[in-house]
């Protein structure tokens, strides 16, 4: 399906504005974050915020599309002046940026909880629980650091997941330091917990099988009038695969699992050389040369 190289060090400037040429003019464009506009630090460089902003500018809805938690990236909205819908834990929170109504919500069943948090003992991966507003650990691990750069004004609970209502549980994430050993028992997590998905090699996202990234992004064409063949998305994990095939304009980072590359259109560079920003920058700049008279 690539019409772009799949090779990210073969990206060039004259590439990316035939790309850009190529997508038109947008209804929107939507965005993973970690892994894709977020830095190795895991922050959204001012940089990439200021192309959002210029997309917004421009009449281009934005939507943010995430396994973090709602608000991180409905923050990332607000930092954008961009008043727009933000999907939250891969689909299972969905709202509006500039008010906070939340207008989608779905936790995860009871059975569900307790499945995963038995599997993650079982195999002794590192489990992290996501409510609406907090994230909790049994103990600081290897995953905290990650989770503090995500969620950079939120602290996380050390709780034991016996006291947690499992109703108010929308995501839990499965981890551990050796990728191949994710590798390996994958087939049994898979089996045990179906929506698990792997979002990075180290981790895997699982949120209630009836919910989504897919499923939250026909949920927001339907609320909002636009037309998914008209949708230009940015990924990398495989938590992206159901939406980014949904939509027109599938696009890979560099840095993405070769499932993401497999359904993309193209593939950009580098999450943490601000390839998204890049990217924007040279779109807005051919999008104003196109339609300037639409603008004025």
């Amino acid at each position: 399906m690539n019409t772009f190289p799949s090779d990210a060090q073969s990206i060039n400037e004259s590439q990316l504005r035939n790309l850009a040429r190529q997508m038109g003019k947008l209804d929107a464009m939507a965005f993973d974050v970690d892994g894709t506009i977020a830095d190795g630090e895991s922050y959204v460089s001012d940089r990439t915020i200021a192309a959002l902003r210029a997309l917004s500018e421009r009449g281009i809805e934005i939507i943010i599309v995430t396994g973090r938690l709602w608000d991180s990236a409905a923050e990332i909205m607000r930092r954008a002046g961009h008043d727009g819908i933000a999907i939250g834990s891969n689909g299972a929170i969905i709202g509006h940026s500039s008010t906070g109504e939340i207008f989608h919500s779905q936790p995860l069943t009871a059975d569900e909880s307790r499945t995963i948090i038995e599997i993650g003992k079982k195999y002794d991966l590192i489990t992290t629980i996501f409510s609406e507003d907090s994230i909790y650990v049994e103990q600081l691990d290897m995953s905290s650091d990650f989770l503090k750069g995500a969620h950079q004004n939120l602290p996380i609970k050390v709780q034991d997941f016996s006291t947690i209502e499992p109703h108010h549980i929308f995501k839990m994430m499965f981890g551990h330091m050796d990728a191949s050993y994710l590798d390996e028992i994958s087939p049994e997590i898979l089996k045990h917990c179906p929506s698990a998905q792997r979002s990075i090699d180290n981790f895997f996202d699982i949120a209630s099988l009836s919910e989504g990234k897919g499923k939250a992004m026909r949920i927001v064409a339907e609320k909002t009038g636009i037309s998914l063949d008209r949708v230009a998305g940015f990924g990398d994990g495989g938590n992206d695969v159901e939406w980014l095939e949904i939509i027109g304009w599938p696009v890979a980072m560099g840095n993405a699992r070769a499932e993401v590359k497999d359904i993309s259109r193209a593939c950009i560079g580098h999450h943490a050389d601000d390839a998204v920003a890049q990217f924007l920058e040279i779109y807005v700049d051919e999008f104003d040369r196109e339609f300037a008279d639409e603008q004025s």
